[in-house]
């Protein structure tokens, strides 16, 4: 007998993959979503970073003891604060009106926006929560290719599956 999760992929066209919170039903082909991620782009690259800042937070509340205590999130205006120091070393990466004076605000919303949609954070109180799934993200290499084929290397994000 087929067991129901199994059904369910065959129907829909998922693929269940076990993770540590569970079983998932992925969309390997991205059709049931408007928005991925990873992807590309400058609001993509912002919400990248700023997955991984909230994430770095959550490691880092589990990590000096406090993992049990309810966490408080971050505040939409502290985002804000890491995009701006973010845009120093990032924002040659993203479209101009990015990097207008004052563009960060509107960036840390359209992050906090996606990541709410992807269901990796909520707002609550002012603050935005990290869900678990956002640890997921981690920082690493990137590699940044030039149009005429060379490569630097650049720091990045990926995608890191646990």
């Amino acid at each position: 007998m087929t067991s129901a999760p199994c059904r369910l992929c065959e129907a829909a066209g998922l693929v269940a993959e076990q993770r540590a919170e569970g079983l998932a039903l992925v969309d390997e082909a991205g059709v049931l979503t408007d928005v991925a991620m990873p992807a590309e782009g400058t609001d993509a690259h912002v919400t990248l970073l700023v997955a991984e800042h909230l994430a770095t937070g959550q490691r880092q509340r589990r990590t000096d003891g406090v993992g049990t205590a309810p966490a408080t999130g971050m505040r939409e205006h502290d985002i804000a604060d890491f995009l701006h120091e973010a845009k120093g070393r990032y924002g040659r990466y993203w479209r101009k009106s990015a990097r207008e004076p004052g563009a960060e605000r509107e960036l840390a919303t359209i992050a906090i926006d996606r990541l709410e949609k992807l269901r990796l954070a909520v707002r609550m109180a002012g603050f935005i929560q990290p869900l678990p799934a956002l640890a997921r993200f981690a920082l690493g290499e990137a590699e940044i290719r030039e149009s005429r084929g060379a490569s630097t290397r650049a720091a990045g994000l990926r995608l890191e599956s646990t």
